[in-house]
């Protein structure tokens, strides 16, 4: 039981840590992005951020925004953050 809480709070920990990444990120700040780890940045929603990255392209920040937050991303985070 220990074992899977454990996992649960990182598994937490690491969607804020990518939840604020990302947030930077649609700030064109990218260097919160730069010290994500290696397994948070090949994950689904560090891929497509890696494609705006590439691409510039506001279709990727849309899609990882509703992956993290929900359809509202811009709202939720600008609340949170």
């Amino acid at each position: 039981m220990k074992e899977n809480l454990d996992q649960l709070i990182d598994n937490r920990e690491g969607s804020l840590i990518m939840t604020f990444a990302f947030y930077s990120l649609t700030h064109n700040d990218p260097s919160d992005w730069d010290k994500l780890s290696g397994e948070l940045k090949n994950g689904e929603i560090g891929n497509i951020c890696q494609k705006y990255i590439d691409t510039k392209g506001a279709q990727y920040l849309m899609e990882a925004g509703e992956m993290l937050a929900g359809k509202n991303w811009y709202t939720a985070l600008g609340r949170a953050f």
